[in-house]
């Protein structure tokens, strides 16, 4: 069969969510063993040798590159939207799709209908539940496309140990790298994309508090692990596994993710950083295949007075697309670039960013770092409000503008703009008469769908409408007096400033304060003299 393509995440929140991965689910154990286990059902092949820190060669002549699964010409369907493992790698990336209509009977589960040869340890374990499932490519509407892929998810209990343990075998022809992980591991074999997670802590009942919890993890989850993998697939050579492990600034390098350090400002102290890198197997593996999936770096300086600066990177599945342009402004920049993820975010105490750092940092973490065509945004003028049909607020007797922040989110021209991305505009004032104080807010996208009705609220300390086109508007006033309400006709003369066609005898009435739309921070309010 074809291999299926490879992960494809888009929309605004595209990046955002391509590390995420899902929870495995399991069956509440009702199905028993027998229907997943019939007599007449292939059987894996035999355990090998027993379980040892580094087991011997297998398969491969003395000089030649020994691959880190065993071949295995059963079909399947590749790719790495998967099943989803316990341990949180390894997947699902893709959607649920239907089961053969025969894989369910009135008495059993027929694995070998839906498409699975269950690889399952035989020896020592016991199994507790289990979950079959299919899963395809999505569209864009989130619905299975393509070809479904088995997948059978179990879990057992270690009957020496007590540890319980997760197996989610989905089909696939494609190999995937092997990674080892305390207490996981993703490996290709015999067909099948496997994950397995061992809890190295028991599942103990909640009580009254007698019971006495370990605090520290049980040391021979590893070895459980290893046993498991030798059941599950014993020709599999476990000193080929890419090994997850802690790293330091130099071995970014080897993943093209440059150290920020040098363009961290002087007055940054580190506060904290967690790298985590895989540390490559010994010939003569075949490490052809890097791992990604769970390559991270997290790293946060403080500066005195309060600012803040953070980056992180992230290994996305390996084949994962992200189809949105990344986003840039003065408090951060997200974007992905051969298969990482990056973000990079800004805070300071007076609530100004700085573009120009963000930038700086950007190109020390990825060298082909470019901001051309990302999401940007950009500080407006007055003049530019005209045009768009906007205006500024006129203030009440007495009261002055103190801070304004007007800007747009789009992209610049020439450049790709996905589907169903439009420009746009947030507009901030606040306006202040001694202790008095309205804050003002503006949201326009003038290229997005219309909602072709007026809705709005008023109460005595806010006044919330979205017009027919689209934009909404919040007026909202507060005192640091001793009273805390401001006039109500100050608000509706604000109101009337910035939307002339305003009729207040529409609002509804809401005198617990109204609906108020949502308020991003400010990107970097302009103080007005």
């Amino acid at each position: 069969m074809p291999s299926n393509p490879p992960v494809r995440l888009s929309g605004p929140l595209g990046w955002a969510i391509a590390g995420v991965a899902a929870a495995a689910l399991f069956g509440a154990g009702v199905l028993t063993a027998r229907a997943l286990f019939d007599d007449d059902a292939e059987a894996p092949p035999a355990a090998g040798a027993p379980v040892a820190t580094r087991p011997p060669v297998q398969g491969a002549p003395a000089g030649t590159a020994r691959p880190g699964v065993p071949v295995s010409s059963a079909p399947g369907r590749g790719g790495e939207d998967v099943a989803a493992p316990k341990g949180g790698y390894g997947g699902p990336y893709g959607c649920l799709a239907p089961l053969p209509v025969d894989a369910l009977g009135t008495s059993l589960v027929d694995l070998a209908a839906a498409g699975v040869t269950p690889r399952v340890p035989r020896s020592g374990f016991e199994l507790t539940s289990l979950y079959l499932s299919a899963v395809a490519d999505c569209t864009p509407d989130g619905a299975p496309t393509g070809s479904p892929r088995p997948s059978l998810s179990t879990s057992w209990r270690h009957t020496a140990t007590g540890l319980d343990v997760y197996i989610t075998q989905t089909a696939s022809s494609e190999p995937a790298a092997p990674v080892l992980r305390p207490d996981s591991a993703t490996f290709s074999a015999l067909g099948y994309l496997f994950t397995v997670y061992v809890n190295a802590y028991p599942v103990m009942p909640m009580d009254t508090g007698t019971t006495t919890y370990p605090a520290k993890p049980d040391p021979r989850a590893a070895e459980v692990l290893r046993e498991v993998i030798s059941q599950v697939a014993p020709g599999f050579d476990q000193q080929c596994f890419w090994v997850a492990a802690d790293g330091d600034w130099a071995s970014l390098a080897d993943y093209g993710i440059g150290d920020p350090r040098p363009a961290v400002p002087g007055n940054f102290k580190l506060a904290e950083v967690h790298i985590t890198t895989f540390r490559a197997p010994q010939p003569p593996c075949d490490t052809s295949t890097r791992p990604t999936e769970g390559l991270g770096l997290y790293a946060q300086w403080n500066a005195p007075g309060g600012d803040s600066l953070g980056i992180s990177v992230t290994g996305l599945p390996a084949g994962t697309t992200v189809d949105y342009p990344g986003y840039l402004d003065q408090f951060g920049a997200n974007w992905t670039a051969r298969g990482l993820q990056f973000s990079i975010w800004y805070g300071s105490k007076d609530g100004r960013g700085n573009a120009d750092l963000i930038r700086s940092i950007a190109r020390a973490l990825d060298p082909s770092f470019t901001d051309a065509c990302f999401i940007q945004q950009r500080t407006l003028s007055e003049a530019d409000l005209a045009k768009l049909g906007l205006r500024a607020p006129v203030p009440p007797a007495g009261y002055t503008i103190v801070t304004k922040n007007l800007t747009v989110s789009d992209i610049a021209p020439g450049c790709p703009r996905p589907k169903d991305f439009f420009a746009s505009y947030a507009l901030f004032w606040t306006l202040e008469k001694g202790a008095d104080v309205i804050d003002i807010s503006v949201y326009a996208a003038p290229d997005s769908p219309k909602p072709g009705a007026f809705s709005g609220w008023i109460s005595e300390s806010n006044i919330s409408w979205m017009t027919a086109d689209g934009t909404s508007f919040n007026v909202s006033g507060y005192s640091k007096g001793v009273s805390p309400a401001i006039s109500r006709d100050d608000l509706v003369a604000v109101a009337k400033s910035l939307d002339p066609s305003l009729d207040i005898s529409k609002l509804e009435e809401q005198p617990g304060g109204g609906v108020v739309p949502p308020r991003p921070a400010p990107g970097g309010p302009e103080k007005v003299n």
